[in-house]
């Protein structure tokens, strides 16, 4: 892949050159554009330049495909750990996918800045934008305003970027497409379900709403439990599992397939051994395990890599506190089930947020390691647990909720 590089004068005719999602995107003026903006842009190049000169924008960006420029985003004012993102699309930006993925490269050059956050104003009346701002991990924090931590991500196995704050699809009925729907346009990359979650119904549920997936999206579910609620970890079980959730959320690959349960009476190596050896053949990319002790994390991980742990943990229930310490040294994710709880809402109150809110706040702050999935059958739920991504304890609040 180019690198990105800064505006230089000599940049006129062909401003920058990067690839995403296997394309590669030239930025150029284009003279029989009806748009204003760009049909004039040599003058506002210089502009452009002017501002770089004076110290203010650090970084520019045009955004073009099949030679026709889309849209422009400029990086402003890199003190304090924060910036300003400064944007203006064309109509067909958005439809192509071609912003959000260029805004998501500026994110990570601003993170490569070493800043911590970034801040945006989308015009209230722009749909577009605002939607390539929350596909891009932004949280609205105002009528206009938007924001995102640039810590707010994870690569799960090291290779599967998510944003940290996911969701949890076990309280879906069937008719809950509209809220799922709502979670990946809020900009939630991590959705995680189970075949003991309507037995295969809740898998069912995502594939008819989301199918095909966007390329961003990850959908992790878990094997491990049969009718009518037992522990079944026997390896033809779980051969037997995976191809049926395969076929249920249509895929070809289950890139995170975790281990629902750990059946007591099935040698731990049998049944991590036959995901193991599942991924081998190509049908898993990466296996997790939930509800396990920090000995049984140990055990597995001498058999095959683990990617992720799945166990209950919030703000007032630590118990496998020295399994997430266990998580956090070795990187590997770990997604607290059942993350919020309503016993804080007097001190929520006094943060200023929801119970739920305050919660995900604390998990997201306790743990780099911590991918926190709320889940919800309603919308203004969801809503509001999105925007718990865009709270920030202090040290001392931190402290004082633990």
């Amino acid at each position: 892949m180019p690198e990105l590089q800064p505006l230089r004068p000599d940049h006129a005719d062909r401003l920058l050159t990067f690839e995403t999602d296997n394309r590669a995107f030239f930025a150029r003026t284009v003279e029989d554009r009806g748009d204003d903006y760009f049909t004039t842009f040599p003058g506002h190049h210089q502009a452009v330049l002017d501002e770089q000169a004076q110290g203010r924008l650090r970084f520019h960006v045009l955004v073009a495909d099949d030679g026709e420029i889309l849209g422009r985003f400029n990086l402003y004012d890199l003190e304090n750990g924060t910036a300003e993102v400064g944007f203006r699309l064309a109509e067909k930006a958005t439809g192509k996918g071609v912003a959000t993925a260029a805004l998501r490269e500026l994110c990570d050059r601003a993170k490569g800045y070493g800043l911590r956050s970034l801040r945006a104003v989308a015009d209230v009346e722009n749909r577009g934008s605002r939607r390539v701002l929350r596909r891009a991990g932004f949280v609205r924090t105002g009528e206009t305003s938007f924001w995102r931590g640039l810590d707010d991500e994870f690569l799960i196995g090291g290779e599967l970027r998510v944003r940290r704050l996911g969701f949890g699809a076990m309280h879906l009925s069937p008719d809950d497409g509209d809220v799922v729907r709502r979670a990946v346009d809020l900009g939630v990359t991590l959705i995680d379900t189970a075949y003991l979650y309507g037995w295969g119904a809740n898998e069912e549920l995502l594939a008819r709403t989301l199918w095909p997936y966007r390329k961003e999206l990850l959908v992790t579910t878990k094997v491990g439990v049969a009718r009518p609620g037992r522990l079944d970890g026997r390896p033809e079980v779980l051969r037997a599992q995976v191809e049926a959730a395969l076929k249920r959320l249509r895929m070809e690959r289950l890139d995170l397939l975790q281990l629902h349960r750990v059946d007591p009476e099935v040698p731990l190596a049998d049944q991590v051994g036959t995901l193991a050896d599942l991924k081998e053949q190509g049908k898993i990319g990466h296996i997790g395990l939930s509800e396990v002790t920090v000995e049984q994390l140990a055990e597995a991980r001498g058999i095959a890599e683990v990617a992720s742990v799945q166990n209950r943990y919030n703000l007032l229930d630590r118990e496998h506190e020295a399994v997430l310490d266990a998580c956090e040294a070795a990187g590997i994710a770990f997604l607290p089930w059942r993350p919020v709880l309503p016993a804080v809402g007097g001190l929520a109150a006094e943060f200023g947020a929801t119970p739920a809110q305050l919660g995900l706040a604390w998990l997201l702050a306790r743990s780099p390691v911590i991918l926190p999935i709320p889940g919800t059958s309603k919308i203004a739920h969801l809503e509001e647990n999105v925007a718990a991504g865009a709270i920030r304890l202090t040290q001392a609040q931190r402290a004082r909720l633990a």
